[in-house]
C-alpha cells in the first residue's frame, strides 16, 4: 500500500507542473495586464513611468522568465503576494477555501444522504413507480444548471423567506446557526446535479449487483432482504459510485465558483473571478494550482478505498 501510494504521489508530480505550465500561459495570454486595468483611461502618464510600473509589477520581463521565478517561489512553498492589494496569497486563499470547502462538502454530504438510498430504491422496484420518479428526478438534476437553480433561489427566498435571503457568510464555528442557514440553498444549488449522477449511478451498480450468483445465494440462505441489499448489493456497487463521487467532488470546486457568486459567498468563486478581473497573475495561478492538488489528492484517497470496500483488491 505504501508503495502504491508513493508511486501515485510521483506519478503527480508531472501533471502539476503541467497544470503550471497551462494556468500560467492562459492567464498571462489574456488581453490586458494589471497596470493598464489601474491606470484605465489615464493618459497623463509618461513612458517612463509606465516602464516603471511594469518593472514593479513584473511584467516586462519574458515569459519564460517570469514562470520561472513563480515556479521557483512554489518550489520553496512560497505563494507570493497578490499584485492588486500586496497581501501574502496563501492567507487569501485559505480564508477563502474554507468557504469553498464547507460548500463543496456540503453538497457532498446531502448529495449522498439523498441520493444512494433513492438509487437503490429505483433499483429494487425496476419499472415500477419509485423507479420513474428517482429516474425523473435525476433527469431534472441534469437538465438544471446550478447558476440557474441557484438564481431561482435567490429570487424564490427574497420574496417568500426573506429572513433566509441575506446570504451573509458567518463562520461555522463561530455561530453554527445563521452559518447552517445562510449554507443551505447554496449547498442545494450545488447538489442537485450530483445528486442525479449519483442516483443514476446506484441504480445502475446495484442493478448489476442483483444479478451475481452470491447474492441470488445469499437469497437462497435465508438472508433477510435488508441483510442482502446493504452487506452484498450495495458493498459490492460502491466502488463504480465511489469513483464516481471521487470525480465529482473534484468538480464541485470548479462548480462551487459559479454558486459562490451567485450567492454572493466569499468563497475562491469570488477570489478568482476578482483577480481575473483584475489581472492579478499570481492569484489565479495559485488558486488553480489549489484546486488541482485537491483533485489529485482526492481521487488517491477514492483509489485507496477500494481496498477498504472490497479486501479482495490488491495494490501493485
Amino acid at each position: 500500500m505504501a508503495r502504491y501510494v508513493v508511486r501515485r504521489l510521483l506519478i503527480a508530480i508531472p501533471t502539476l507542473i503541467g497544470v503550471t505550465v497551462v494556468v500560467f500561459l492562459m492567464v498571462h495570454l489574456i488581453p490586458g495586464n494589471i497596470v493598464q486595468i489601474m491606470l484605465g483611461t489615464r493618459t497623463n502618464v509618461s513612458a517612463g513611468q509606465l516602464k516603471e510600473l511594469y518593472r514593479l509589477y513584473g511584467i516586462n520581463s519574458p515569459l519564460y522568465l517570469q514562470y520561472w521565478l513563480w515556479f521557483s517561489a512554489l518550489l520553496h512553498g512560497n505563494l507570493g503576494f497578490s499584485l492588486r492589494s500586496g497581501l501574502p496569497i496563501s492567507s487569501l486563499i485559505s480564508q477563502s477555501f474554507v468557504v469553498t470547502a464547507e460548500l463543496a462538502l456540503g453538497a457532498l454530504m446531502l448529495a449522498i444522504v439523498v441520493a444512494i438510498p433513492l438509487g437503490m430504491v429505483a433499483a429494487l422496484h425496476q419499472r415500477g413507480v419509485l423507479d420513474w420518479i428517482a429516474r425523473g428526478f435525476a433527469l431534472i438534476g441534469l437538465a438544471i444548471p446550478n447558476f440557474w437553480l441557484g438564481t431561482l433561489l435567490v429570487l424564490g427566498t427574497s420574496i417568500y423567506l426573506p429572513s433566509f435571503s441575506a446570504f451573509n457568510y458567518v463562520s461555522l464555528f463561530s455561530q453554527p446557526v445563521s452559518n447552517l442557514r445562510d449554507m443551505l440553498f447554496p449547498i442545494v444549488a450545488l447538489a442537485l446535479s450530483l445528486m442525479a449522477i449519483i442516483t443514476r449511478m446506484t441504480r445502475a451498480a446495484v442493478l448489476e449487483s442483483l444479478k451475481l450468483d452470491h447474492v441470488r445465494t445469499a437469497y437462497a440462505k435465508g438472508l433477510t432482504p435488508l441483510a442482502v441489499n446493504v452487506r452484498h448489493v450495495l458493498r459490492n456497487g460502491l466502488i463504480p459510485i465511489t469513483t464516481i463521487i471521487g470525480l465529482q467532488l473534484g468538480y464541485l470546486l470548479g462548480g462551487a465558483i459559479v454558486v459562490e457568486n451567485v450567492f454572493s459567498l466569499p468563497g475562491m468563486g469570488q477570489l478568482v473571478v476578482n483577480a481575473i478581473n483584475q489581472r492579478d497573475y499570481p492569484v489565479v495561478q495559485s488558486s488553480v494550482l489549489i484546486i488541482a492538488v485537491v483533485f489529485i489528492l482526492v481521487n488517491l484517497v477514492v483509489d485507496i478505498s477500494y481496498g477498504l470496500i472490497n479486501p479482495t483488491i490488491r495494490y501493485q
